[in-house]
């Protein structure tokens, strides 16, 4: 924590993720600040901001800061500001949103950056959202898988539109979009740290380029056990106008979908911000 001189960042386990102290995000970010978060960002990938109290403009502002900020191609955003859409889970409502560990939005040319999320209405307990490091789930591979992927490309598709608004009682379509689909290397290199990191997900990732589904689909579900090992993550308790920012091109994430009990009889209101990415850059 002494590293910082405007916030305090305190680490939650030492694979990835960090509490953000001393900072009122309803307020402009002089550059130093933004500096300093961005720096904050780089190490742990996943930052948690508690207690802000954030109007969706606020929070749009703030996302703005790493990006242009994007709508979601299949769920209708907010009236206001049709970039930021929420995700909801109305009482007695079993499925959750994300309950696959994925990177948001693999199937786009340009997959984001990163994304913020900000808890409107949470259960009392619960419902955490959880992350792994997808640098250490690459460098923690053997030197032969590492040779194997570097330079590998695969195929990634969004699946039915309907299913990420039809299912919930809550949440509408966008507009009448078609599946997308889009072809990114398996290892991709972070264009700010220069890292490598595995960048494929059962959620989306469907077969490697130039190989079937039943043929990619080995390799494929060993990866996804690797990356989501419980020592590369970290858990997001939520409570009340936290605000979470996550680097997206190097981390898995999920919702924890633990509704039983009182958290079953909870809304759960989660507002999200997109922000825009490059093209992954491949290994050369």
């Amino acid at each position: 924590m002494s590293d910082y001189t405007r916030i305090r960042v305190k680490p939650i386990t030492g694979a990835l993720g960090a509490e953000v102290f001393d900072i009122d995000l309803a307020q402009p970010l002089d550059d130093a600040t933004l500096a300093e978060i961005t720096r904050a960002w780089h190490n742990h990938l996943v930052l948690i901001f508690r207690d802000q109290d954030l109007t969706d403009q606020q929070q749009y502002d703030f996302s703005a800061r790493f990006g242009p900020i994007i709508p979601h191609p299949y769920v209708k955003g907010l009236p206001e500001i049709p970039e930021i859409f929420q995700i909801i889970r109305e009482p007695g409502e079993s499925y959750s949103w994300d309950s696959f560990y994925h990177s948001d939005l693999m199937f786009l040319e340009r997959p984001p950056l990163g994304a913020t999320l900000y808890a409107k209405e949470i259960p009392p307990y619960g419902a955490d959202t959880a992350f792994t490091n997808q640098y250490l789930a690459y460098e923690t591979l053997s030197d032969g898988m590492k040779a194997l992927l570097d330079g590998l490309e695969a195929v990634n598709e969004s699946g039915d539109p309907v299913k990420y608004s039809n299912r919930y009682q809550s949440m509408e379509e966008l507009a009448k979009n078609d599946a997308m689909s889009a072809t990114h290397p398996v290892v991709r290199v972070h264009p700010d740290t220069g890292r490598k990191s595995l960048f494929a997900s059962l959620a989306f990732t469907k077969r490697f380029k130039g190989m079937t589904e039943k043929e990619s689909l080995p390799l494929l579900q060993f990866l996804y056990d690797h990356s989501i090992q419980a020592h590369l993550g970290c858990r997001l308790a939520w409570q009340p106008q936290s605000l979470a920012l996550w680097d997206n091109r190097v981390c898995l994430h999920h919702a924890v979908s633990d509704y039983f009990g009182e958290v079953a009889t909870h809304r759960r209101v989660m507002q999200r911000a997109t922000i825009e990415g490059e093209p992954p850059i491949p290994v050369h």
